[in-house]
């Protein structure tokens, strides 16, 4: 069971949107998927949303599971509507766990013996000890930042923050979002600037996967419109490469997710 974090302290990266295209490229490839959400925005839960997922919100949350210790994940585990694909949701509640046990996740997730093939966590835009107890649990944590100053200085920051209160840094990666396919041969520019910068400092995930810059994404997330190889090969072939890091073997590539 691999597990990944899908983190950021600056918000309007693609966090959720990693998560949401990930895992449903994860779930129509056959894998079992199970998604944590653990941000306060809810954008992952909401678009996994159903009538009977909203209900059983209420109790089946991750900030329910997180109170106890002794608790089991799989007693908070709601069903969506994708095939493969389980969320636990989140919750407002939260708010009330800033004092939370650094390693708690990381506690809980014997319980669930191995029921999925990948669990992927969404955190929160912040750093705190609910977005630590997330990196605690996680095997690898991916930061999606966009090409500009405000994200690279931010990476700085965390990069510190893993170093000295972690011992995750070796398992971190920066991932691109809106990168514009057009521009890679350039010989200048401030993309080409950008992803010098970054690649000197950081670990990034494979050119693959980085997202390109596409209205596209909000269709998926906004409208649940199905992400095709044969209209959107681009994004599809990216979602379908980071995927791909996250399983033992090679992905069987789905028609459609």
């Amino acid at each position: 069971m691999n597990i990944v974090a899908f983190s950021s302290i600056k918000g309007g990266v693609g966090k959720s949107s990693h998560v949401i295209l990930t895992a449903n490229c994860l779930a129509a490839a056959g894998y079992k998927v199970l998604v944590i959400d653990m941000d306060l925005n809810n954008s992952t839960t909401f678009f996994y949303s159903t009538k009977e997922l909203d209900k059983a919100q209420q109790t089946k949350n991750i900030a329910a599971a997180l109170t106890r210790s002794d608790n089991k994940l799989p007693d908070f585990i709601c069903k969506t509507r994708n095939q493969n694909i389980d969320i636990i949701p989140s919750s407002i509640y939260l708010l009330d766990l800033r004092g939370l046990s650094e390693r708690r996740l990381a506690q809980l997730m014997p319980s669930l013996n191995g029921a999925y093939d990948v669990v992927i966590i969404d955190t929160q835009p912040t750093y705190d000890n609910i977005v630590l107890s997330a990196y605690n649990a996680a095997d690898i944590i991916i930061t999606p930042v966009n090409l500009s100053t405000f994200d690279y200085n931010t990476a700085v920051f965390l990069s510190d923050k893993l170093h000295l209160e972690t011992d995750k840094y070796s398992n971190w990666y920066l991932t691109v979002n809106g990168f514009n396919h057009r521009f890679v041969q350039a010989l200048g520019g401030d993309q080409k600037e950008y992803v010098e910068l970054f690649t000197r400092q950081f670990q990034m995930t494979d050119s693959t996967c980085w997202f390109p810059w596409t209205p596209f994404v909000r269709k998926v997330t906004d409208r649940h419109v199905t992400l095709t190889k044969k209209k959107n090969n681009s994004l599809y072939d990216t979602v379908c490469n980071l995927s791909e890091c996250f399983i033992d073997g090679e992905l069987v590539r789905p028609e459609a997710f």
